[in-house]
């Protein structure tokens, strides 16, 4: 698709676009880089990789699917004939189980709980569909792909359940495809919140040069010349 080939526009100018051809969005800047060290890591935050897409990132071991309305209590809001609340993916010793009393399908069959494994085809409602991916065996996080034409309030293109950490990397092998790094670039768990590791590569942070690791505030933008993204806290629209 060729809007996904887009540039970052004005990662300065304040609020995301409204419209889905800017695949990077535009964040307000200014964030001091070591705001709030030690505080809560959010529930969810949203991550826009410019020339890649977009992601929805929940960072709870248990996440809420169900029917995007105005006071919906669900983590992943769909527009789509499900219940308000129609199912959860929980992270435990298992894995990740998924678990309803509503109509789901997991690769055509109907169940109430089960486990998934990667490739597998998940149907919410009568329609509604993801696949379930895992390309980093390592590690216990996992991209949820819409595949049927659903979508969520903002316009992204899956849904990461991040356990630990985030890897973004130049093949299929990663949470998100990077096409041009020499090494994967991680969004982890750090004791003092969200942060980053660019091995090997120096980079900013709002434009404040940083190398290696670093806190990763809400909102922020970061560059080098191999990639920009930028991340933001989930706002009323979802």
């Amino acid at each position: 698709m060729e809007t996904r080939r887009r540039p970052l526009e004005s990662v300065r100018s304040s609020g995301l676009p409204q419209a889905r051809p800017v695949r990077a969005a535009p964040l307000s800047g200014g964030a001091p880089l070591s705001s709030h060290p030690g505080s809560p890591l959010p529930k969810r935050f949203l991550l826009w990789v410019d020339g890649v897409g977009g992601y929805l990132v929940c960072l709870s071991s248990r996440v809420t699917f169900g029917q995007a309305t105005a006071d919906g209590p669900v983590d992943v809001p769909l527009f789509a004939e499900v219940s308000r609340t129609h199912a959860e993916v929980t992270r435990d010793g298992e894995g990740y189980v998924i678990e309803s009393g509503r109509a789901v399908r997991v690769n055509g069959s109907e169940t109430k709980r089960t486990v998934l494994s990667a490739g597998d085809r998940v149907t919410l409602g009568a329609s509604c569909q993801f696949l379930f991916h895992k390309p980093v065996a390592a590690s216990s996080s996992v991209r949820l792909e819409l595949t049927s034409g659903h979508r969520l309030p903002v316009a992204v293109d899956g849904v990461l359940l991040m356990g630990n950490e985030l890897m973004l990397g130049p093949g299929p092998d990663a949470h998100v495809e990077l096409p041009g790094l020499d090494a994967p670039v991680l969004i982890y768990r750090s004791k003092d919140g969200l942060s980053v590791r660019v091995p090997g590569a120096r980079y900013t942070i709002d434009d404040r040069p940083c190398s290696d690791r670093a806190l990763l505030p809400l909102p922020c933008v970061v560059s080098c010349d191999a990639f920009t993204f930028a991340v933001e806290p989930v706002s009323g629209r979802l």
